[in-house]
């Protein structure tokens, strides 16, 4: 009886953020390690190149989302072009930390389409294995057309991969190609979906690493009616 009480208690308590979202103006939240956080205050500033920058933050913590630009679209974190960018710090009691989506070495997460399809693949491969760029161990599912890979999918993320990494497919000629887009422990979206009169509304999700390899993870995070900073 007890467990079904405390589960009625944590529904009805999100159910009551996701109202508050609606009714406070400005509102950033989000599930930060599968726990409800939300900001006391956020605010957008836009640098000389036309870059976002939002800062969230309450007592002791701070978020900040960066895109590269304040066009509404999905900004990928952790990859190559670090103009898109999040990060996480705390300060409790003398002790500080601080995780961001930057540049590390990991099992591959996301990658892109095929840079070169190759040729001579005979037939689809439900784990194909792979050569090439920092790691090892990342095998694909591959799709193929007339010789050629045409699509790709992760099934065994590898171990030691860093953004940007060209790996090749085994197999055929040995010359279908793809890219490593970003890693697990450092990846993410910000999605803006509106701009209106000064006022940034969006989505954002993101795994960011610290110095000791440790992940923090936000997830399920929206930014609503942000304005932009007067000071």
């Amino acid at each position: 009886m007890k467990k079904i009480v405390s589960l009625f208690a944590i529904v009805v308590a999100f159910s009551s953020c996701q109202e508050d979202l609606q009714t406070n103006n400005p509102a950033f939240q989000a599930k930060q390690n599968d726990v409800y956080w939300r900001a006391n205050d956020a605010r957008v500033s836009i640098d000389e190149d036309g870059r976002m920058i939002i800062t969230a933050y309450n007592q002791f913590e701070t978020v900040t989302l960066e895109t590269a630009s304040t066009d509404p679209g999905i900004y990928v974190l952790g990859t190559t072009n670090q103009e898109n960018f999040a990060t996480y710090s705390n300060d409790v009691d003398g002790f500080s930390d601080y995780y961001d989506t930057g540049l590390y070495y990991g099992p591959a997460f996301k990658v892109s389409a095929m840079i070169n399809r190759g040729t001579a693949y005979q037939a689809n491969s439900a784990g194909a294995q792979t050569t090439g760029g920092s790691g090892s161990g990342l095998r694909v599912a591959t799709q193929t057309t007339n010789g050629t890979v045409t699509a790709i999918t992760v099934v065994a993320r590898g171990v030691g991969y860093r953004p940007g990494d060209i790996v090749t497919i085994v197999g055929g000629n040995n010359n279908a190609t793809f890219r490593v887009i970003n890693i697990q422990q450092s990846n993410g979206e910000i999605e803006i979906e509106e701009v209106e009169n000064g006022l940034f509304t969006g989505k954002y999700k993101f795994n960011a690493v610290n110095a000791e390899g440790e992940v923090i993870t936000f997830s399920e995070g929206v930014f609503y009616k942000i304005p932009i900073s007067t000071f």
